[in-house]
């Protein structure tokens, strides 16, 4: 049977009989009419439910809107700074490719300049990369890709790689050839280093793979809007004593949630990038901790992984 609908009234109604209290019973519809009650009360709600529907005594409809927009200024975080990432990923892969395949006009669109044991899934990148430059060097307006083409006859890595998904860009990465995609990994062991202040840690090609699988995930996840509160990724990402030791993460445990994503992007962000994503994130948590007060906030940090030893160890201190 189809879900009856209700108006804003008869959900107010509903939320009220639910044991759900409002301050401003006219700010919460129009908050409910404007950001949809599914996406309101069926996502967060259950963080304050006693039992069955019944939310806890006490329980504000504004602790709901504040895991709302909680959730939402994670989802802002994490989008910014995955961009950062893609944008890093798509220039060092860049240089690294056209580097080991100079002389010709269009290198990633041959076979024979990918790994040979991945031709099946070679041909489908190549077919996707040839049709980038189809769109663009015969759209309408002006653009690099129409540009390059009618001054220099050809079409380098580092100009098509704009036009590339972050999921182009990562399968790109899978099927380079070993050598290419050693020197992608040792920039960003460089850049991990450089953040945790060693000279050791050598990150392997299976490393950055499974760190690019989750945060092409991640990015997808939150570039459709959807809630990251809860979220865990398909697979665990790989463990690497050096990195996660510092967030006494068990290599045992399973590593899918979404601070788990947040340590391996130490892996490729410089170092005052990741001080500021992490700052942003522990204000964010802060200011959630101070509007809670039916539940043990805890609880919500819990569903993304972050824990209570995490929050006070505090900020990082920015020179």
């Amino acid at each position: 049977m189809a879900k009856p609908f209700k108006t804003i009234d008869e959900q107010c109604t509903l939320l009220c009989s639910r044991n759900l209290t409002f301050t401003k019973t006219e700010d919460a519809k129009r908050f409910l009419l404007t950001n949809n009650y599914y996406n309101v009360v069926n996502c967060y709600g259950k963080f304050f439910i006693d039992h069955g529907d019944v939310f806890i005594d006490g329980t504000n409809f504004n602790e709901l809107t504040c895991v709302h927009y909680f959730d939402k200024e994670i989802k802002n975080i994490l989008f910014k700074y995955i961009i950062e990432i893609e944008k890093r990923l798509k220039s060092i892969i860049a240089y690294y490719f056209s580097e080991a395949h100079q002389g010709d006009p269009y290198p990633y669109l041959y076979t024979h300049n990918f790994n040979s044991n991945n031709i099946l899934k070679v041909a489908p990148l190549i077919s996707s990369l040839s049709n980038i430059i189809k769109k663009y060097s015969t759209a309408l307006t002006n653009n690099s890709i129409k540009h390059y083409i009618h001054v220099h006859k050809s079409v380098p890595l580092w100009i098509i790689c704009n036009y590339m998904s972050f999921g182009q860009i990562v399968l790109f990465y899978k099927n380079m050839k070993r050598p290419e995609q050693n020197k992608v990994a040792k920039e960003f062991s460089a850049i991990l280093n450089e953040s945790l202040g060693r000279n050791d840690i050598k990150l392997q090609v299976k490393h950055v793979i499974s760190y690019l699988d989750n945060l092409l995930e991640i990015r997808n996840l939150v570039a459709h809007n959807n809630k990251v509160l809860g979220y865990k990724c398909k697979q665990n990402t790989l463990y690497i004593k050096e990195l996660h030791s510092n967030y006494n993460a068990n290599p045992n445990s399973p590593r899918q949630s979404v601070f788990d994503i947040f340590i391996v992007m130490r892996c490729f962000l410089d170092k005052n990038q990741y001080i500021e994503m992490h700052n942003t994130v522990h204000k964010r948590i802060k200011n959630l901790k101070k509007n809670i007060k039916t539940i043990d906030p805890d609880k919500i940090l819990d569903s993304l992984g972050f824990s209570q030893i995490w929050y006070d160890n505090g900020k990082i201190p920015q020179k």
